[in-house]
Parts: C-alpha cells; structure tokens; sequence
C-alpha cells in the first residue's frame, strides 16, 4: 500500500483534496492538535490572503484522520512523517487559498443561509435531530474551536466548493457514445501458442562444456569461512553457566586455552541460527562473546575466509545443464516468435474485448486475461506476448465497434470526466500560481 501511494502521490494529493471539500457536510471529527511550535500567527501569505497556523494544524489533523480511515486505523505518527503529512497539508491549503483569491476576484461568496444548512448535517452538532446552539458550542469547545471561527472556516469551503465547481465538465452524449464504442469494441484474433515442451532440446557434452567455458566465471563455490567453536553447556543455574562462559572466553581470547573443535561454514549455514551473521563479520583471528543457542552457550572464533573459487566442469556441470537448456529454449522461442510474426499462420479463436476473456486450452485464465489485455492495448496487428515457458503470437484479423451497455458505459464516463477534471484542476492551478505570489513563513521541503 505504501509503495501504490508514493508512485501515485500526485493523484493520492487530489483525492485527498476532494475528500476535504467532501468533508463540508459531513460527520464532525475532531482530531488530536500537531503542534507546529508556534499557538499564533500565518505560515504564509497567498495572494490577498493569510493562511494562519491553526487553518494548518486543522489541515493537517483531517489529513491525519483520512489516512487512519485509509489504513483500517493503522496508521502511525512514523507513517505520518515518512509521508510528510506536514507538507501536503501546508500544499492543500495554499491550493485551496490560490482558489479563494479568484473567488474573491469574481466575488463568489458563501451566504449566512448556506452556512446554515451545511451546520444543520453535522451530526455532532444534533440533539434529539435537531440542531442545537448549544451542543454546537460545547463541541467546538472539545475540539478548540467557536463558532466565528468555525464558520469563517465553513464559510471558505463552501467559496471553495463553489469555485471548483465551476470548472467541471459533462461529457455530451456524443462523446459518450464514441468512447463506449472504441472502449467496448472488439477484435477477431487467431493465435499460435509455442510451448516450451514443443523445443527440441538435444545437446551434448561439448555443447554443455562450450557453454561452460564461456559462462564458467558464474560457477564459483560460496565463500566458507573456517572457525573455532567452544560450548559451554547450560546447568541448572543458568546465571552461573553464563559467567563460566564468559571465563571460557577470556581465557580462549588470551590464549590460555585452546578451543576443542573446528568447522567449515558458509552464508547459508544454519548451525549458529541469527547469530550467522554476526560470525561471518568477524575479522580473522577475532571472538564473538558467548551467545545461547539451545542449552548452550556458544564462542566463536574467525580462523580464515575462503574466497570462492571457479567450479571444474565436472563439479558444475548440473547447473550448467539446467542454464544451457533455459538458454537454448528461450533462444529458440525467440526464433519461433521471429518467424511466425513474419509469416503467421494460427488458430482463429473468434471476438474478445476488454470485458471478455475467451476459455483457451493451452493457456491458464491469468496467461488469457493477460493476453487480452495485450492484444485490446496493441497497436500493431500481428504481435506476440511472451509467458513463462511459451510465447502466444496473435494477428488481428477484423475490428468491429462494441455494442453500448448503458450500466458499463456510465462507469466508463465517470471515470472519464473524473479524470478531465482533475486535469482541468491541475492546469487551473498552475495558471493561478502564476497569478498570485505565495510568499510563505515556514520551511516545507
């Protein structure tokens, strides 16, 4: 989730955005105060207008509260920070304030009746259904808040609103119905599926030594590591075993007694658990203090490190085998693939489209879903898509527009104009950035 949202951090500002529009109406939320450092003043001027430090520790608290909602209440202050919540804050409100100075510019306002009704649908502010002055008044005490200032800061939003609404666009009937048919249209496709199990696989063993004496640098051992190892075995004092170890230690380190076994070990070896690490650290000659590992407490001393060393044909040639086959195998579909887009000749499996997926024999339904999605996005008409262990070649023998499902073609505009507007939103802007100066008062990366 965290990976979706930082690729998709312009879009993710938007809909966060629009949330906090959406927020004008909605249930009251109050949300634990950020403190910035400072209880009073403007973080930054915009235009005509002040952004002032508590407009920003509110911002930052919705923000906070929209991303806990995204993350099922998981989300963290540590989380907060690493998405710099901070700044995408401070970002939304001078966005929002470049807005409210063309508002201003045009004279677009919020009346005191439009005030009204938005404060009548906050459930908080309701006492047996009915709006109630003075349970509006102690729930904006809780939430360090009065009415003068919560309705100058409904006020704006409702400015807001208004303004971006101004800029959003229907698509027509036409448009629709032109999208619906080239997004909903369809493509008669044959295809030839080449498998892997259909590749002649003989070799022999000059082939196999050919490929290794090109290839023979990567065939190395691991780097092994010689060490001491000395254990104490854990009595029914453990404290006291423990000391005895450590006696053991110091005795082994300043050479006064001499360690009773040796052994070989390599990075995957599994004799000394998580401790593996901490050994293969060591510089030769050095001892890593006693650690427990089951009934015991274990000491460890670095002898030598092994570099590794080029395999002989004989030691490698397994692997070896399996690379040359892997080797030879794609090589050859890639031949195959060659020829066929060349001069194709396949199976003609009929009409598919974005909203079908055929039942084809020699492919699983994810290996079809993703050789739909190729072909409905293929700008040429014989291509090839490759899987695995197989390569599908296809041809588009014929298109035909795609008959209008009314209920698929509405979800198709709504995603669509969503998109126009928010582009629209995006160069509205970057327009007013030009027009109004933005002269801020606190550091934002």
């Amino acid at each position: 989730m965290i990976t979706w949202m930082q690729k998709h951090k312009k879009w993710l500002v938007i809909t966060i955005w629009i949330s906090t529009i959406a927020f004008v109406g909605a249930g009251f939320v109050g949300w634990g105060s950020y403190s910035y450092g400072q209880n009073g003043g403007t973080v930054a001027t915009v235009g005509d207008l002040e952004i002032e430090v508590k407009e920003l520790q509110k911002e930052y608290n919705q923000m906070y509260g929209q991303y806990q909602q995204m993350f099922g209440g998981n989300f963290t202050q540590e989380m907060a920070d690493k998405f710099k919540i901070e700044q995408q804050a401070y970002n939304n409100l001078v966005q929002k304030y470049l807005v409210l100075n063309l508002a201003k510019k045009y004279g677009i306002i919020a009346t005191d009746e439009e005030v009204a009704k938005q404060l009548v649908k906050y459930e908080a502010f309701l006492k047996d259904g009915q709006f109630d002055k003075d349970t509006y008044i102690k729930v904006l005490q809780q939430n360090r808040s009065n009415p003068t200032e919560f309705e100058a800061g409904l006020k704006n939003d409702i400015v807001f609103f208004k303004t971006i609404s101004i800029f959003n666009t229907n698509l027509a009937p036409s448009e629709i119905k032109t999208l619906s048919n080239i997004y909903f249209s369809e493509d008669e496709v044959s295809i030839n599926v080449i498998s892997a199990n259909d590749i002649d696989k003989n070799y022999n063993e000059a082939d196999l030594k050919s490929f290794w004496e090109k290839n023979k640098n990567s065939y190395k051992t691991t780097t092994q590591y010689k060490v001491n190892i000395e254990k104490v075995v854990i009595g029914t004092d453990e404290k006291e075993s423990k000391n005895s170890a450590l006696k053991k230690y110091l005795a082994l380190k300043n050479n006064k007694e001499k360690f009773t076994s040796e052994e070989l070990i390599s990075d995957t070896s599994t004799l000394f658990g998580e401790n593996l690490q901490s050994i293969v650290a060591l510089k030769d000659g050095e001892l890593l203090k006693p650690f427990k590992l089951g009934n015991e407490f274990v000491i460890v001393k670095m002898i030598a490190k092994i570099a590794p060393t080029t395999l002989s044909f004989e030691q490698a040639q397994n692997s070896v085998k399996n690379d040359y086959l892997k080797t030879i195998v794609a090589k050859k579909l890639e031949e195959k693939k060659n020829a066929l887009v060349k001069n194709f000749t396949g199976t003609n499996i009929g009409f598919i489209s974005k909203e079908s997926t055929p039942s084809i024999a020699s492919l699983t339904k994810e290996e079809t879903e993703k050789l739909v999605q190729e072909i409905t996005s293929s700008t040429s008409i014989i291509n090839a898509t490759s899987f695995n262990n197989k390569v599908v070649v296809y041809k588009i023998e014929s298109s035909r527009l795609g008959l209008i499902d009314e209920a698929k073609s509405a979800g198709l505009t709504q995603n669509i104009e969503k998109i126009k507007n928010e582009e629209i939103i995006m160069s509205l802007l970057d327009r007013l950035k030009n027009e109004y100066s933005v002269q801020s008062n606190m550091k934002v990366e």
